[in-house]
C-alpha cells in the first residue's frame, strides 16, 4: 500500500466518508452513498494517479473511480462487482470485508446505483449516470 492510500485510508478512521491523495495532498469529503464520491470527482475534476479510499466501494463507486482515473483504492466494505471493475480496469484494490452486493438503506433490495451499475459494460460516461441517478433519487 502506497503513502498516499495509507493517508486516504486514515482520513476513513478520523470519520470522513471517502479521501482521495496524491502526491500527500488529501482531500476528503462526508455524507452517504457515492455523493461524497461525485462531490470530490467534482471538485478535482481529474484523479488520474490518486490513491482513494471510502467506506463502501460497489461497482457504481469503482465505475467512478475507474473513469476518473484513480489508480488505487481502498474500501472498508468492497463488493465482489466493484472488484471486477477494478480488475478489468487495471485499479489496485485493498478491503477490509467483502460482499456479494451493496444493498439499499432498507435492507430490502439493490442499492440504486448498484441497479444502474448493472446495466453497464465500462466506466465510459460513469459520472454523467451517476450524477442523473442521484439527482433523480434526490427529489
Amino acid at each position: 500500500m502506497r503513502d498516499d492510500l495509507i493517508k486516504a485510508k486514515q482520513a476513513l478512521s478520523e470519520g470522513h466518508a471517502c479521501a482521495v491523495c496524491r502526491d500527500g495532498e488529501l482531500y476528503t469529503a462526508d455524507g452517504r452513498g457515492i455523493a461524497p464520491l461525485l462531490s470530490l470527482i467534482e471538485q478535482l475534476k481529474d484523479l488520474h494517479g490518486y490513491s482513494a479510499a471510502d467506506k463502501v466501494i460497489g461497482s457504481a463507486a469503482a465505475y467512478l473511480m475507474a473513469e476518473a482515473g484513480v489508480e488505487e483504492a481502498y474500501a472498508a466494505t468492497a463488493s465482489a462487482g466493484a472488484l471486477r471493475i477494478f480488475a478489468k480496469n487495471g485499479v489496485t484494490v485493498a478491503y477490509s470485508t467483502l460482499t456479494d452486493k451493496i444493498m439499499n438503506r432498507r435492507g430490502d433490495g439493490l442499492c440504486p446505483m448498484e441497479e444502474k451499475a448493472l446495466t453497464m459494460d465500462s466506466p465510459d460516461g460513469a459520472y454523467r449516470i451517476f450524477r442523473a441517478r442521484l439527482d433523480q433519487i434526490s427529489k
